[in-house]
């Protein structure tokens, strides 16, 4: 028995350098990644699927769930860092305006800081420990900074990175395989290679 974390596909602005909105869907190549990751993972035994209720997670979780058969459940403790009113700029305006919105001590307006979303994750945590099935895995699908802060603050992933870091650089479409028990030991992480036929990476690093 094991737990999957996913990152959504692509989106658009992912593409351009854009801090999303909530509510940014999949773009057509993302609509393609999540089809060959649910292929990838139709054969893992997936029994659960827990997913952020944002679009772009949404539309994952559903490719997910149509190649397995099994349920999508929401929780909104897993969407994305709120950036407030940040979201919808692309990042290379706010570097000119001398603004990084991932600074340690940044709070943007309308938003939530680290904190905030540091302690949100947590509880999102002990929502992926109670959803766990007796039997089977179960698949969280999620956003970059949310599997960043789970690797951070909640795994064990020693074998795999020294220095996991606020902004751990998540693939689109990649999952991470992690042991679902004490101390959460990751088994494999980041992975897209899935993805490889696909042939254009420029946005697989993309930014929430």
């Amino acid at each position: 028995m094991s737990l999957v974390m996913i990152r959504h596909g692509e989106t658009a602005l992912n593409r351009d350098r854009v801090m999303q909105p909530a509510d940014t869907p999949l773009s057509d190549r993302g609509k393609e990644q999540v089809l060959r990751l649910a292929q990838r993972l139709s054969t893992e035994g997936i029994t659960r699927i827990l997913a952020s209720d944002l679009p772009r997670a949404a539309m994952t979780a559903q490719a997910l769930s149509d190649e397995t058969g099994v349920g999508v459940e929401f929780e909104s403790l897993l969407q994305e860092r709120n950036f407030g009113r940040l979201r919808g700029q692309r990042f290379i305006d706010l570097e000119t305006r001398d603004i990084d919105p991932f600074a340690e001590n940044y709070e943007p307006e309308e938003g939530e800081t680290w904190q905030e979303f540091d302690q949100r994750v947590t509880h999102a945590w002990s929502r992926i420990q109670s959803a766990l099935p007796s039997d089977g895995i179960l698949a969280v699908v999620t956003h970059g900074l949310v599997c960043a802060a789970l690797l951070r603050n909640h795994l064990d992933a020693q074998a795999h990175v020294t220095d996991s870091g606020r902004l751990y650089p998540f693939r689109n479409a990649s999952f991470t395989r992690i042991e679902s028990s004490p101390p959460w030991r990751v088994e494999l992480l980041n992975c897209a290679e899935h993805l490889e036929a696909l042939g254009d990476q420029t946005s697989i690093y993309g930014q929430v």
